[in-house]
């Protein structure tokens, strides 16, 4: 067994206690993976957004992703020259809070069979805009207007998606600046947003205003190696939330937490293993999945505190989607959970901010299977 995991969990822990909050550019919204030495390494570069809201009477979740992927390296992604897209999207009536059932769910993305050559994906390139088109789907970038926006637009999978995000706050650069990734083998941001649009599948659509949404671009070099990175019993977990002009994310990517909370512009660290305040993060109650004859996690505390502020959340999940992602050394098992959850923000300065049955984004990730399972244990080769 290497040690890759450990070296992993240590880039975040430096990376993410840094400094550095810079503005989009349009520079940023083009493909990065031209930084790293492409021809002799594996990577993984990914834009995606994340959605939680309400809809009428339902709640929902969407994932939507498009990845470009190189394996010149160890071959952790198998193919050259390829890429993925990806989308789980949950809905689920609001009368189901705080209850687990057997909920429905579409999804595509990571199956064999359906990953993409790289040159099928189109990148489109103007004065005011970057668009990333996988198939039929748009994924829109216009950081020059204010605020920030961005689409995410078309069929995929049986949905017709709509939806524009507005930044909030300023970029979470937590994967360090692109200009950085040569040398860190890793750069990129995640932008809180504000979400409207519309999702129909089929006859029924479901419109959205102002849901909590989240934007991502990252870039990972030969550090991206998901079965290597965390092999079991060791389980990612990335959790967010807003509220007005409050932002909670939690992550722990195997071995370490952190944490920051948003406050407009105001950024409030918890780095326990950079000396920056505590976290924990406990697992309350499972449930026995009948669909993927899983034991579920469905039921967690949060709490974060230093000496700026304080984090309280009791977290129920009330719905999930599953995919798998078959790499070259196992398999690993990706989760997205809609959630409530119920607690508090509380700031030094007296400011008290109360979560009561408020929507949030849960997931987690973890190795299900090696590919050489011995005798003597999993060989991560």
């Amino acid at each position: 067994m290497s040690s890759d995991h450990d070296s992993y969990d240590q880039q975040y822990i430096a990376t993410h206690a840094k400094a550095h909050a810079p503005a989009i550019t349009l520079e940023d919204e083009t493909p990065r993976f031209g930084l790293l030495d492409h021809a002799k390494t594996d990577l993984w570069e990914e834009s995606a957004f994340a959605l939680v809201a309400e809809s009428g009477d339902h709640d929902l979740l969407l994932w939507t992703a498009g990845y470009l992927l190189e394996a010149n390296g160890r071959g952790v992604w198998i193919d050259q020259a390829s890429a993925e897209r990806d989308l789980m999207f949950i809905s689920v009536p609001r009368s189901q809070r705080g209850r687990m059932t057997d909920n429905n769910f579409v999804r595509t993305g990571w199956h064999r069979g359906e990953r993409f050559a790289r040159d099928a994906v189109r990148i489109e390139q103007s004065e005011e805009r970057v668009v990333w088109t996988f198939d039929q789907q748009q994924f829109i970038s216009e950081p020059g207007a204010q605020p920030p926006a961005w689409r995410v637009a078309g069929p995929v999978a049986g949905l017709d998606l709509d939806l524009t995000y507005k930044q909030i706050g300023h970029p979470l650069w937590n994967w360090g600046p692109f200009a950085g990734a040569a040398q860190a083998q890793r750069g990129g941001y995640d932008v809180f947003a504000r979400v409207d649009g519309s999702i129909t599948a089929g006859e029924r659509r479901f419109d959205i205003v102002d849901g909590q949404g989240v934007r991502e671009h990252i870039l990972v070099g030969q550090a991206a190696d998901p079965i290597r990175n965390l092999p079991a019993p060791r389980v990612m977990w990335w959790l967010y939330a807003t509220k007005g002009d409050i932002g909670i994310n939690f992550f722990r990517p195997g071995s370490v937490d952190i944490g920051t909370v948003y406050v407009g512009q105001r950024e409030i660290k918890f780095n326990p293993a950079a000396g920056m305040g505590s976290i924990r993060y406990d697992t309350l109650e499972h449930w026995e999945d009948p669909r993927s004859g899983y034991h579920l996690p469905v039921h967690w505390r949060l709490q974060m505190h230093n000496a700026e502020a304080t984090v309280e959340l009791d977290i129920h999940c009330h719905g999930r989607a599953y995919e798998y992602w078959t790499l070259d050394a196992g398999v690993r098992l990706y989760c997205y959970q809609i959630c409530t959850g119920h607690g508090f923000v509380q700031l030094a300065d007296g400011r008290r901010d109360v979560f009561e049955d408020h929507l949030l984004l849960n997931s987690f990730n973890r190795t299900i299977l090696v590919r050489q399972e011995r005798f003597e244990g999993a060989l991560y080769e």
